[in-house]
Order: C-alpha cells, then structure tokens, then sequence
C-alpha cells in the first residue's frame, strides 16, 4: 500500500468509526476558559423542530450536570461505577429544538475538573406539508400549472424536488423522459417521466462530485486551496505565454486561471486531440495553453474543472467516481448518483434522453465517430464522453431531483449529514464566500450576490443563495437564508435543435428563473 493510499484508508475508517458531531469543540467545560465567563461553554447547532434529536453525552468522571437548549434547563445524571469513569447516555432534546440555529450549553458539572464531550448530529431530509413550512400550497400550484402547460406544448419534461426547514414539501415528475426513437422520429409512446429518474447533470457535477471532493480534500488537509496546482501534479508546469507553475487550486475553482477558450479534445481536426483519458491529462497539464494572466475577472472554462477532477485522483489514487461514491454517495444512500450509469447496472430507460440527434446538432456538426442516435444513459457532453472516459471533473455525473436535495442539505448543515460529517464549518465558509473579482462567483460556486444571476436564481433569492446550472437543462439553488432547496431537472434537449438552440430552450421551465421566481413568491407572499 502506498503512502497515498494509507492515508486515504485511515482517513475512511476514521470517518466511519468516529462519532460525528455538528459541534466544533465537543468538550465542556472549555478546555481555555475565557474571563469573559458569560462566554464560556457556548455551542451553536442546527436542527428542525419537526425531527427527533438524540444527542449523545460521554461523560468522563462527571456525574451529574444541567443540559440547557434554548434556555431550557435538563438536569441530568450518569451511572455511577468506581471502576468505570467514562460513561455515556442519550438524551432527546426534541422539545426544545426550534427550526434553524439553536443554542447549547452544558454547566454545573459534576465533581469539580471531570467533563462531558457532547456529540449532536446533523439533521436530515424528512417529507411533510408546505402549510407547515409558511407556504402556500394555491401560490405553489403555479409552478405546476406552468411546468404541465408547457409539457402539453411539447417540453419534453422535469422532476423538481422543493426543500424548505429541513421538509421535502414536493417531489413531482412531469411529461416524458424520451419522446424520440433513434432514427429522429417521434416515439409512438413516450416514455414517462418518474420521481427517480436519472438526469445528465452536466455541469451541476462540478459541484456535487468535485467541489465535493476538494472541499472534503481540505477539510481533510490533504490539499490546500492556496497551493498550487504543481505542487500536486508536477507535471502541470512549463512556461508559454504565461506560466503555468503559479496557478492555484483556488486560480482554477475561480475560474480566473487564465483560461478563456474552450478546446475539443473530441475533434480529430483539431490541435490538441484526444480519444484517451490518460492522453488528455497530458495535453491539459502540457499543452493547452493559458490565454490570460491569472487573477483577473473570472472566464467560466470547462478546462478549469477538468483539471480540479485530475487532481483528486492524482492526490486520492482514486478515479473521481472511486473517490466520491465512497466518501460521500454510498455513506448517504445515494444509490442513483454515479458517472456512467450504463457501466453500472442501470438501463437506459432509468434515465432521461438528452440529445435528439446525437452530437451532430441536427447534422449541422461532424467528427470523427460522432454519435448520431439519441442520447440516453451516457454522458451528453463531448469531452466527457470521448476524451475523459465519461468521468470528468467537469460533466458526466447521473442523479436524481431527490438525491441532489440530499447532497444539497450538506451545505445548509454546514458539511454534514446526520451521523456522517464530511468538512468542517470554517472549509464551507472559504468556499462559498463571494470572489473579490466577481461577487457571483464563490470557489466553485455559483452565487446570486448581487441579483446579477437573478436570470437563475430569481429575483427573490437571498444575496447567500449559491448553486450550479447544467446546460442539458439542470439547476440547483440552495439558499442558507430561507433554509431553501430547490432541485429542477429537466431533459429540454429532448426537442428539435435549429438555428443553433433547441426547441426546449424557449420554454419557462428552461429558463430556470422563472420557476425559481413561483417558488420564492410561494412563501414570501403567503
């Protein structure tokens, strides 16, 4: 085993068999105490008032103390044995919990100098009823009537999760995962569109697999946001116009690495071609040059995130997909989130068809074995599928409406998920904090900031909103503010392409924003 790769395992079984806790420091009383006393023994947590909450207390010599939640006091004791000084219990604090952020203390310990550690988990996902959450099933239905309007007009289809205070309050499925047979005809019977269906997210998966995974790489201090790429993959270095041995991680998840044109490794006419994975890590760590200086205003490039996916496997010796079903999807049960899913035991009709025409664009496009059938269970994007092997830093992930919300509730808990905590506070903080070039852009992260993005997130989104938009037709907002999560997943290039768009393009329920708008308004005008 290589260095590298026992430090992966230990931080897994470290992961797996150390007990979680939202809490930063879990010791009370403080190992320093302040002066300023009235600040001692303080905690944060999130919770819903709606979910059970048992938090586990390990005792060391204490026998007695007061758990106090929101004001409320909770006297408690331990078993007492004098040959036993680590003891623990479970307590439910469940009445006490109100939705978002509550307070915590534990005080009064006793005897004098023992200590209890406290371990409080995160919360989760839970199904219930818009009333519940403050909104308005009548102003809701809207998005409905509009996503099933445009469906009889002939947009293919969508699943849309809503999420709000920790409560699924819809999961929906509308029109028809495919509507077009191979030879570019309209099926006799469309295929319909299920809750679990599986989309091509496009570049949704540069934050739900690599934003992920370098996010957990530094929270693990396994890479440094700061460091350079070359410090990582050595060979990532050389000096053309500008030098490439300065870029940093962050230079690259800011898109403000210098890169400002788009390259088709696919396109056997092309300079820099490429039909292997190993052959295009060369050329993007060798050969493609860098247009700009780095630092400027970021230029969204897909080489960018390509080149963040190359260095988790370089650090982890793990294939993205390796990398992040075992440290996140398989933890969480994510069991319909993968890169290729034809490879891994689904079928065709588990997913949605994106691509009418193949990749010719109805023709209008050519190259070297082009895929000209609909596309259906395989990556839609060219590189992905051609030059990366179908797993890429950029594209390539399969997920559901569902399973997405699941990943988005990592971020509202701060980096985790019930007994599974996968970065720290502090990590996310760094991440999603506004770009001093350009406030809609985080480190990886696509922001609202300031309403510049509105097109996507709508107008009424907080400035905190964050996400990431595909363009097979896909969204994710998260905003911390509202406590809000709204996954749209639509297949919109299962339409005719001309004049250099798709037919999907021209509906609401493509454009995003607008449906983002209904959501929002669901609940600020109720």
């Amino acid at each position: 085993m290589t260095p590298k790769s026992l430090l992966l395992f230990l931080c897994l079984f470290s992961f797996t068999s150390a007990i979680i806790s939202q809490l930063t420091d879990t010791r009370f009383p403080d190992r320093e105490q302040s002066n300023r006393k009235y600040t001692n023994d303080k905690r944060l947590f999130k919770a819903y008032r709606s979910q059970l909450m048992m938090i586990y207390l390990i005792a060391n010599s204490a026998r007695t103390a007061e758990v106090i939640v929101n004001g409320h006091k909770i006297y408690i004791s331990f078993p007492y044995s004098w040959n036993l000084p680590m003891t623990d219990l479970r307590l439910n604090i469940t009445q006490y919990l109100k939705d978002g952020i509550n307070t915590f203390s534990i005080q009064n310990i006793y005897p004098l100098k023992s200590y209890i550690d406290a371990y409080v988990p995160f919360p989760t996902l839970q199904y219930g009823d818009p009333k519940s959450v403050g909104i308005s099933p009548e102003l809701l239905n809207k998005v409905d009537e509009l996503i099933t309007k445009e469906v009889k007009d002939e947009f293919p289809g969508a699943t849309l999760v809503i999420a709000k205070n920790g409560k699924i309050i819809k999961e929906q499925a509308y029109g028809y995962a495919r509507k077009y047979k191979d030879d570019w005809t309209l099926m006799d019977k469309y295929q319909p569109m299920h809750k679990d269906t599986m989309f091509d997210l496009g570049s949704i998966t540069k934050i739900f697999a690599t934003l992920f995974g370098i996010m957990k790489l530094h929270s693990d201090r396994m890479l440094r946001y700061m460091n350079t790429v070359t410090q990582y993959i050595p060979e990532y270095r050389g000096i053309q116009v500008h030098d490439r041995s300065k870029i940093s991680i962050f230079d690259i998840l800011t898109h403000s690495a210098g890169y400002n044109e788009s390259y088709h490794f696919y396109d056997d006419e092309k300079i820099f071609y490429s039909r292997d994975k190993k052959k295009t890590k060369e050329l993007i760590c060798s050969k493609v040059p860098l247009n700009e200086e780095k630092g400027g205003v970021p230029n969204y490039n897909d080489i960018n995130c390509m080149l963040a996916g190359l260095l988790i496997e370089h650090i982890t010796e793990l294939t993205l997909d390796q990398y992040v079903k075992r440290f996140f999807y398989y933890p969480l049960g994510l069991l319909r989130t993968t890169f290729a899913p034809l490879k891994y035991g689904f079928d065709k009709e588990d997913t949605a068809a994106t691509e009418v025409t193949g990749n010719t664009r109805n023709k209008t496009v050519s190259f070297k074995d082009i895929r000209e059938k609909v596309i259906q269970g395989e990556v839609q994007d060219e590189n992905a599928f051609y030059s990366m092997n179908e797993i890429a830093g950029h594209a390539g992930l399969f997920s559901t409406a569902k399973e997405l919300a699941i990943l988005s509730q990592v971020i509202l808990n701060q980096g985790g998920y019930y007994d599974y905590k996968f970065w720290s506070k502090d990590t996310q903080d760094l991440f999603v904090k506004p770009y001093d070039k350009a406030i809609t852009y985080g480190i990886g992260w696509r922001r609202q900031g300031n309403e510049d993005m509105k097109a996507h997130f709508g107008a009424y989104a907080s400035s905190q909103a964050i996400g990431h938009f595909g363009s097979t037709g896909t969204a994710v907002v998260i905003d911390p503010v509202h406590d809000l999560i709204v996954v749209l997943l639509t297949n919109k290039q299962q339409s005719s392409y001309e004049n250099k768009k798709y037919k999907g393009d021209d509906y609401q329920t493509a454009k995003q924003g607008g449906i983002m708008q209904l959501i929002y308004e669901s609940f600020l005008n109720a």
